[in-house]
């Protein structure tokens, strides 16, 4: 079985040039740090150093372990602080997904995150919410910030209700439309529209259409997208008006305007917070829980 600690001194001995400024730096005595070299070199058979008059200088086998040593002993490190995240709580990294419309909400939990616990790290992903789930369900985030209704089954699944988000219409700033306070479905119904739809499964998009045939209207739907950037780069085209998922009151991008939609409010999805139930005690995951329930 290769052991950590002979690798370790090899590799300092490469970096320093020598076993007495190795030793200097590990605080060990020469002796453990040349015996662990001379096992290395035993165990394979080979020749790990030239002794010149320069220092000690690796051979082809030698550069070749330094290489594999660094990847290992790195690998070492991070599997030793993930796992003391387990008692410790304060460390280690948090796999999260979300979609567009909850990244300021993901950004202000980072924030305040951040600032009680300065060595949690957050790993991010972005996407539409059958992905985020997917993500979810191969253990791949271990939560999603995602807008409602879940796709997957809903077995063993638990999640934190958030914000109600609005059904806005995103237009060029210097068209009529950008001039009123608000626009109803039949001035919608006379332009062209782009609306966000799910990949899979029923969604914002069907409960606009519901909304519009309700009100005895055909909407113009030029084009559909399954993410927001899209959508917005075909206002600025001005191909269309988008009708997005929003939280802002306004948009703040340059050149665009969101206007409210009051008929299209029951249309909007509520944000959730969804993640495994049995991984509610999971310390990593804890603090970002902890932080969404007493929102």
């Amino acid at each position: 079985m290769l052991k950590l600690k002979p690798l370790y001194y090899f590799k300092t001995v490469v970096e320093k040039g020598s076993i007495s400024a190795a030793s200097a730096v590990l605080f060990t005595a020469q002796p453990p740090i040349s015996k662990a070299l001379q096992q290395l070199e035993a165990q394979w058979d080979v020749v790990l150093f030239e002794r010149t008059s320069r220092g000690m200088i690796p051979t082809d086998a030698g550069r070749y372990l330094y290489q594999r040593a660094g990847d290992l002993l790195l690998q070492a490190q991070n599997i030793d602080s993930e796992m003391r995240a387990f008692s410790e709580g304060q460390r280690g990294v948090v796999r999260l997904g979300c979609v567009d419309m909850g990244i300021s909400l993901l950004a202000e939990a980072i924030a305040a995150l951040r600032l009680r616990y300065p060595n949690l790290q957050f790993s991010l992903y972005q996407g539409d919410p059958p992905w985020l789930e997917e993500l979810l369900e191969r253990r791949q985030v271990d939560a999603a910030l995602i807008h409602l209704p879940l796709t997957l089954n809903p077995h063993n699944i638990a999640s934190i209700p958030l914000n109600q988000l609005n059904v806005r219409a995103l237009c060029l700033a210097d068209t009529p439309l950008a001039a009123r306070p608000s626009v109803t479905l039949a001035q919608l119904a006379a332009q062209p529209l782009v609306l966000l739809r799910r990949k899979t499964g029923f969604g914002m998009y069907d409960r606009v259409m519901q909304c519009f045939t309700q009100a005895g209207l055909t909407p113009n739907i030029v084009a559909q997208a399954s993410d927001l950037p899209v959508m917005k780069q075909l206002v600025r085209q001005g191909v269309a008006v988008a009708l997005v998922p929003s939280l802002a009151e306004a948009e703040t991008e340059a050149g665009l305007i969101s206007l409210p939609v009051p008929e299209l409010q029951a249309a909007a999805d509520r944000l959730a917070l969804i993640y495994y139930q049995q991984h509610a005690e999971s310390a990593v995951l804890k603090p970002l829980l902890e932080y969404f329930f007493s929102r």
